[in-house]
């Protein structure tokens, strides 16, 4: 009950389970394909992709911001129109890190502070995944204000209930 008094972490962790549910269907895609045909891995990813999409896009727009929804409206088009701007992003966030920033030595060194030694070896070796998660988690954040603000326009709190 407490939930319903926040809409806008209501529609986060909504939005977070559509994610968690679509990455779930892009793995298992990408799996069941190439256990198949293990040469065809860059397409079994891009299907696994497009499966994941599409089914994000079906859940957010029929569970997530189902109130916000109407019948003629293009959502799918806005909805591609946001993911790819926020892959370009992701894209250039982790070359930046990867190539600039050296997130990994930050946080290997904390790491290591926190007498945490295999950690911030492994931290430190594995430079790329700490910038892909830290992508990850910039996106998250520009897809849900994207579809929030863009996509399915949620409106303001003061105008929820008119």
């Amino acid at each position: 009950m407490w939930l319903r008094q926040y809409p806008t972490m209501r529609k986060f962790l909504k939005f977070g389970i559509v994610g968690a549910t679509s990455a779930g269907v892009s793995l298992g895609v990408f799996w069941l394909i190439s256990l198949q045909y293990p040469a065809l891995n860059l397409i079994s990813k891009a299907i696994g992709y497009i499966m994941g999409f599409f089914v994000g896009f079906t859940l957010n727009k029929f569970w997530t911001y189902i109130d916000q929804t109407e019948e003629d409206e293009k959502y799918l088009l806005k909805y591609v129109m946001v993911y790819a701007v926020t892959f370009i992003v992701y894209l250039l966030v982790n070359f930046v890190m990867d190539h600039f920033i050296h997130p990994n030595t930050y946080f290997a060194a904390i790491a290591q502070n926190l007498e945490f030694a295999h950690l911030a070896v492994y931290l430190n070796e594995n430079g790329p995944l700490v910038s892909n998660i830290l992508a990850i988690f910039i996106n998250i954040f520009l897809n849900f204000f994207g579809t929030n603000k863009l996509v399915f326009k949620v409106p303001e709190p003061d105008h929820l209930f008119e």
